[in-house]
């Protein structure tokens, strides 16, 4: 007959494993480990070792500028799964590490890091691409490399996903070339709703409901919010965005964005340069965006020839949730749902991890149809 410890016993078990000489030992020579040494292990523990598979990072020349692409799967007869980040500039490549490796058993994921951030931001004439930036050359951008991934790849169609910012740029593409794409995913969906609004006055709502004082006199310093006379500007928008993380509307359950912007630098995709760009490629690309002269404000396409699916974080308060829902009721489209993570706000992909790649598995690729030309091995 088996005896079951009391718990209490279990978890003095525990104890004692963890203080064995040996594990100390192992966690003394983890806190001396390089970071070179700890990226090129979770390199190795990322890589595709599978003879079908691929796993390449290129540079390419899109549109008068040096891009960067990451195409990654363990199998590449496998349907294509085409990534925009979002940001705007804020590219998901240095970071994919911490999340993309199951999509990789059904999908040929590939990541681009947009025109001057994230890994080409480094060799970029910044001055120079500062008068390309607008939401019209970055769909033209995009459809340069979605061309470049369906010569290489030989896909008929791929679904093409924008993230945040990226669903702007991700509307605008399908909508100049829905021969191209079998489905459009968005996520953290920007809309054509007055999101500023809907984002100040929940989070002045809420900052009232905890007497938040200090947050409110930040609040009432730019009120009324948004100006009545001009767009708001970039400033303002980010730090609206702040507050909304004391309110769950970033990252569910957390009050800040410090652990999404250490991830790069941990990671095996970006050299410790590459990462310590990352925030200022962001606040150029997104300057210029909102404030410069080419900030034209993105009207989000609602009319679609291919099936759209959106991914909405209950609690999103920076495109927003009710925003998304708002412009998801007006999409006309041959196919749409709209699914609702509950436990979520805007980064879905690290919230809820789990359910997010069921829904790949099971509502998107269904939809993504035939893989390749070429034969399995």
């Amino acid at each position: 007959m088996r005896t079951r410890l009391p718990r209490i016993a279990c978890h003095a078990i525990v104890v004692a494993i963890l203080l064995h000489p040996l594990a100390l030992r192992a966690q003394r020579v983890a806190a001396t480990v390089p970071r070179d040494t700890i990226a090129a292990r979770l390199r190795d523990l990322e890589g595709i070792h599978t003879p079908e598979g691929i796993e390449e990072v290129e540079q390419l020349d899109v549109n008068g500028s040096k891009q960067w692409i990451s195409i990654r799967g363990l199998n590449r007869a496998n349907p294509v799964l085409f990534v925009l980040h979002g940001g705007p500039g804020s590219a998901l490549m240095g970071m994919m590490w911490s999340y993309q490796k199951p999509w990789e058993d059904f999908f040929t994921v590939v990541n681009w890091d947009q025109r001057g951030v994230g890994k080409s931001f480094s060799a970029a004439d910044s001055g120079r691409l500062s008068a390309t930036l607008n939401p019209e050359q970055l769909a033209e951008d995009a459809a340069v490399v979605a061309q470049h991934i369906r010569r290489k790849l030989g896909a008929r169609k791929m679904v093409v996903m924008g993230f945040s910012y990226g669903t702007s740029i991700g509307t605008r593409l399908v909508q100049k070339h829905p021969e191209w794409f079998s489905a459009y995913v968005g996520v953290g969906q920007m809309s054509n709703e007055n999101n500023e609004k809907i984002i100040y006055d929940e989070v002045v709502k809420r900052a009232r409901a905890r007497n938040d004082t200090a947050v409110m006199r930040q609040l009432d310093s730019i009120a009324p919010y948004p100006p009545t006379d001009r767009p708001p500007n970039y400033r303002e928008m980010n730090m609206i965005r702040r507050y909304t993380a004391l309110y769950d509307g970033n990252w569910y359950g957390k009050k800040n964005l410090s652990l999404y912007y250490a991830l790069p630098a941990w990671g095996p995709d970006y050299t410790l340069e590459e990462a310590a760009n990352v925030g200022p490629a962001m606040g150029w690309m997104g300057r210029n965006l909102v404030d410069g002269r080419n900030g034209e404000r993105p009207r989000i396409n609602d009319r679609f020839e291919i099936p759209v699916v959106i991914l909405g974080g209950r609690y999103d308060l920076m495109t927003t949730y009710a925003g998304a829902r708002g412009w998801f009721e007006k999409v006309t489209a041959p196919k749409k749902e709209f699914i609702t993570f509950e436990r979520s706000a805007h980064f879905l992909m690290f919230e809820e991890p789990g359910r997010f790649l069921m829904t790949l598995v099971n509502t998107i690729l269904p939809l993504a149809g035939a893989g390749p030309t070429f034969e399995r091995r």
